[in-house]
């Protein structure tokens, strides 16, 4: 039998509490940052974020929701960002269909209520002159850590924020000693934001509430963007992000779809609706993942050692800082043997990942069930390269002589075409204009040495 459920808001010293079901939820922040929010932006700012951060519960609680306020006016955005990435959340599922998903969206969005129909708002008096700063969104990936390189050179002060989700309690604990390396050698500390609006979403079924986790993020940074007058908010979305395919039910489907390009575009409005400029964008967006991997670890070495680019899910991330049971351990380790690069230089076991044991794991030989992205096979064709480029580099294991009997001939065919895409430099829409000639600058020059690299191991 479905309920009602009631979404309460205050603002309070620090941030803002979200009240559901006689349990608290607390967004705080330091008081400089929550101090330097103007106090007229704050109501739309509460009754915004409880919004985009309880969206689900009408879906994942079967029940109606009824919200105590107005209807905030970021509501639009976000409708769409969801729209868009339910054919993801249904494929990773398997056992739900998109139309009828999408029929449930649609049905409990229009039956959530919300208590209130004036909405008034003084922010339009608010200005701000925004300095070279950016606010990263920071995870210790190959792509956070590749813009943070790229930021570093261009002299551009980088504030790199790591979003403390509690429901990942092992990646939590691995990013937490990370961050205290990355400060003792680089001087540069690691903000940890407390997401305790993050216990709402569902764990396990269609997981509700992680649909657009990222949008969600850039939501919550606004007050830093404030405090710091951040020209840039930086996600390291990369090239691939903006592949797509069609599932089973011929709905459009793109695995990483708040990644994408057509996504950014629209979190644009986040800033825009408090009346601030900051730029929304990726400096990763022109390449690939393997060329990033190249990049990270060739020019930033000192930067690239830190990465971990793991799920940290399962019991074996406990103590690990690379689990060795999931697709982006088995996809980074094979980017790293094309590279020549060394795995033990972040943490790696050298060799175990090239065992038959770990088959599963890698899509070019069993698509996996670890994500959409793993599952749609838009990742296979990298793989590809990269077991060439292993393969060639002189890489031994289990999984390279399988390569070698079920896939050499396929890539042997496609490698000029392979390599032409994934060390290629593509689209660059959301990089912003004061930033854009550098960072192709340096990709370019990147492309030369990383090709030259691959003409000496394929004459």
């Amino acid at each position: 039998m479905s309920e009602t459920i009631h979404i309460y808001r205050n603002i309070v010293r620090g941030g803002v509490e979200i009240k559901i079901k006689r349990k608290t939820y607390r967004i705080r922040y330091p008081s400089f940052v929550w101090e330097k929010f103007p106090r007229s932006l704050h109501k739309v700012f509460a009754d915004s974020l409880t919004y985009v951060a309880t969206w689900h519960l009408s879906l994942s609680e079967k029940d109606s929701v009824v919200y105590h306020f107005s209807h905030p006016p970021i509501e639009p955005v976000f409708f769409k960002l969801l729209m868009y990435s339910i054919p993801m959340t249904v494929f990773e599922n398997k056992n739900e269909e998109t139309t009828k998903i999408i029929k449930e969206f649609y049905n409990a969005s229009y039956q959530t209520q919300f208590k209130g129909l004036n909405y008034s708002c003084s922010g339009k008096k608010v200005k701000r002159v925004l300095k070279e700063k950016a606010i990263l969104l920071f995870s210790f990936g190959k792509d956070s850590l590749l813009t943070y390189g790229l930021l570093d050179e261009f002299g551009t002060t980088c504030i790199p924020i790591f979003m403390r989700e509690p429901q990942s309690a092992f990646e939590n604990a691995h990013k937490r000693k990370l961050a205290e390396r990355f400060y003792k050698n680089l001087e540069e500390e690691v903000v940890f934001f407390p997401v305790s609006v993050g216990r709402l979403r569902q764990s396990s079924g269609l997981y509700w509430g992680w649909d657009i986790i990222l949008s969600q993020y850039a939501f919550m940074l606004i007050p830093y963007c404030f405090a710091y007058r951040a020209r840039y908010l930086f996600f390291g979305n990369e090239q691939s992000c903006n592949f797509s395919t069609y599932d089973p039910g011929g709905y459009l489907l793109n695995p990483v779809f708040e990644q994408s390009v057509f996504a950014m575009q629209h979190l644009q409005d986040i800033p825009k609706q408090f009346f601030i400029n900051t730029h929304i964008g990726s400096l990763v967006e022109p390449i690939h993942e393997i060329f990033i991997t190249y990049i990270l670890h060739r020019r930033y070495p000192d930067v690239g050692r830190f990465q971990m680019s793991c799920f940290s899910e399962g019991t074996e991330a406990k103590k690990r800082r690379w689990c060795g049971v999931c697709e982006k351990c088995a996809r980074m380790y094979v980017f790293l043997k094309a590279l020549n690069i060394s795995p033990d230089r972040v943490g790696f076991y050298n060799g175990e990942m090239f065992r038959l044991a770990k088959e599963q794991y890698y899509v070019i030989f069993n698509p996996s069930r670890d994500s959409a992205y793993g599952g749609s096979g838009l990742g296979r064709d990298e793989q590809l390269l990269a077991f060439y480029l292993a393969y060639k580099n002189g890489a031994k294991g289990e999984l390279i002589e399988k390569f070698k009997s079920l896939c050499l001939s396929e890539a042997e065919q496609k490698k000029h075409k392979l390599i032409k895409e994934y060390f290629g430099i593509h689209s660059s829409y959301s990089l912003p204009s004061k930033l854009r000639g550098r960072t192709l600058k340096v990709y370019k020059n990147e492309q030369k040495r990383v090709l030259k690299y691959i003409n000496k191991l394929i004459p």
